[in-house]
């Protein structure tokens, strides 16, 4: 198996005009293909296996000191705080809706899949912590 490059199709030169262009194999109709094993495109699968080594849980996140640290902040370090974090959170509704309304409608390969399934998760995680920081 070659690099992820070379699993989705891709070269680094660039369509001629009135060239046809085709279709990304991740979005190719993969009918036949409704268990994940055996692994077809390994790159994909291992970029699932490193998201999934990095999963964490809002409840691992210690924010016992977080009151009395933000309470020795500057009123501007507050209000920039603040403003990021309303970033953060709004920004994962985003992803989210992105990642489920575009992606896993439009991605066929199981693999890829898996990750942007996990993907989503994550992101469900990253908007509460967000949320609960605010």
């Amino acid at each position: 198996m070659g690099s992820l490059q070379d699993v989705l199709g891709r070269g680094d030169r660039g369509k001629d005009e009135g060239e046809e262009v085709e279709e990304e194999p991740i979005l190719k109709q993969q009918n036949q293909r409704f268990c994940m094993f055996p692994i077809k495109y390994q790159p994909l699968w291992e970029m699932y296996k490193k998201a999934e080594a990095s999963f964490w849980t809002a409840e691992e996140v210690d924010l016992s000191h977080d009151v009395q640290h933000w309470e020795t902040l500057s009123d501007s370090e507050k209000h920039f705080i603040s403003h990021v974090l309303a970033f953060f959170a709004a920004s994962d509704g985003i992803v989210l809706e992105n990642l489920a309304a575009r992606f896993l409608n439009d991605v066929q390969i199981p693999e890829a899949r898996a990750f942007y399934g996990f993907q989503i998760a994550m992101e469900n995680v990253h908007s509460g912590r967000a949320s609960d920081l605010r």
